[in-house]
């Protein structure tokens, strides 16, 4: 039985290719969650993380569990990171019911965000993700990344690529705290 029709072979074959299809597209479903990180969606619970600020302290979100809190990630070579950091800190000084502000920088080296940070008179922490394992963990695209963490440490609002104005960013926070 060393010959086969044309009708035979190609019926293996299809066969062949189905069971491969089919590992496929189970391997996918069992495994594609597991590759995937998305960022944490509105509603959903902010990732705790420590990092080290430019000082050299470290600092955890998981301390400002309690307060409203302004994340925003950036970078030196970001220019809309700039206005995104202008319009956190304003919303710092925004008087009573502040939020707390931290941002994280995506630099690699520090002597280079602390450059930025002193440029731009940063008055909250910046921390600094070197190695990029927040960035990850909060599955940050694009640049500037802002979120509004609420006391409860649930993410309630996110603006990504372009800086939040500082009048909105004020007014979120000020709905957070009625």
């Amino acid at each position: 039985m060393e010959f086969f029709d044309y009708a035979t072979r190609a019926r293996l074959i299809a066969r062949a290719h189905t069971a491969v299809l089919a590992a496929a597209a189970l391997a996918g479903v069992v495994f594609f969650p597991l590759l995937t990180h998305a960022a944490p969606a509105v509603g959903a619970t902010a990732p705790d993380f420590a990092l080290k600020d430019l000082s050299g302290r470290n600092q955890r979100l998981s301390e400002f569990r309690g307060d409203v809190v302004v994340l925003t990630f950036w970078a030196s070579y970001c220019g809309p990171c700039r206005v995104a950091l202008q319009s956190a800190g304003n919303a710092m000084a925004a008087g009573e019911g502040a939020p707390a502000v931290l941002g994280v920088s995506l630099d690699r080296d520090a002597a280079r965000a602390a450059s930025v940070a002193a440029s731009l008179g940063l008055q909250f922490p910046s921390l600094l993700d070197a190695g990029q394992s927040v960035g990850r963990l909060y599955d940050v695209q694009h640049l500037p990344l802002t979120l509004l963490i609420d006391r409860e440490g649930t993410v309630r609002q996110a603006w990504a690529r372009d800086p939040v104005p500082a009048e909105i960013l004020i007014r979120n926070i000020r709905e957070l705290d009625p």
